[in-house]
């Protein structure tokens, strides 16, 4: 067995890695590196408790018994973040068990520290009325995705919606009313979009939408379920309408440029034939 001097050296040199870390996954395998090695085990993993109440597995090394030797809390200000757990032979040490309780305590204000960054990073996406993703996050995403779907072959669609004579409603009905008619139209929106999708406000009373490997006809069908649930949805007295257009790669364009381009102009051909409908091609 180690001295004490060399765990204060592995306690040290596990420590230097967490700092700044900002990936967890990342930081829970340099955390079960370093646990590792100061329990002198074999095998462990790290595991985190998720929005749910439950227990999941972060990473793992060796292979994990029916019950851990040694489990050691990760807890940051009062808060229990999970727990290091080890199986088989571990250290009996008591100044290793000490260091290791210590790694475990900046391990788990690392994570806390990750997880807040990550959060925020998540809100920067978000359109704050909404929900949904910003106009910003929907460019990105439909850049990625324009350039995925260029390079292997891919389908790929996006559909653009405006609510029908929006400022009308929202002068009639009020501004809380608007908000609220907004949110309630992203919630539709958001239901029928797959967790692949992205679903963005595009900005003012607009939405849109990315479908990767979606064909124009499997685009058309979200979008008209969407018209037809925002329709049934609207209270007597305060009908809200939407109108769409639908564009997809390769047939309408390659680029998202090109893609929002085709999109817009069935966008424009639905309010100009009427309103409240989705025009996918012409």
């Amino acid at each position: 067995m180690a001295g004490t001097g060399g765990a204060e050296r592995v306690y040290a040199q596990s420590l230097e890695t967490l700092v700044g870390g900002l990936e967890p996954r990342e930081l829970c395998t340099r955390l079960l590196r370093g646990a590792l090695a100061l329990a002198e085990a074999r095998a462990g993993d790290v595991r985190l408790v998720g929005a749910d109440g439950g227990e999941r597995v972060a990473v793992r090394r060796g292979r994990a018994g029916a019950e851990p030797s040694l489990a050691v809390a990760l807890r940051a200000a009062g808060a229990a973040l999970g727990e290091l757990r080890f199986y088989g032979r571990v250290t009996r040490s008591a100044a290793r068990r000490a260091l290791l309780r210590k790694l475990a305590a900046a391990g788990a204000r690392s994570l806390a520290a990750a997880a807040v960054h990550e959060s925020a990073l998540r809100r920067a996406d978000l359109d704050p009325l909404t929900g949904l993703a910003n106009h910003g996050r929907f460019w990105f995403s439909l850049e990625r995705e324009a350039a995925r779907a260029a390079r292997y072959g891919r389908a790929l669609s996006v559909v653009m919606m405006d609510l029908d004579f929006f400022k009308s409603w929202n002068d009639r009905n009020g501004h809380l009313a608007g908000d609220a008619a907004l949110a309630r139209a992203a919630c539709l929106v958001a239901e029928r979009s797959r967790l692949s999708d992205t679903a963005a406000r595009y900005g003012g009373d607009e939405f849109a939408l990315v479908l990767p490997e979606t064909v124009r006809a499997g685009a058309l069908t979200v979008a008209e379920k969407i018209r037809a649930a925002l329709e049934a949805d609207a209270p007597p007295g305060a009908a809200l309408t939407l109108s769409a257009g639908v564009a997809t790669a390769p047939e309408d364009g390659r680029t998202a440029a090109e893609l929002i381009r085709a999109a817009d102009a069935r966008l424009y051909a639905a309010k100009a034939g009427g309103r409240n409908r989705v025009v996918a091609d012409g």
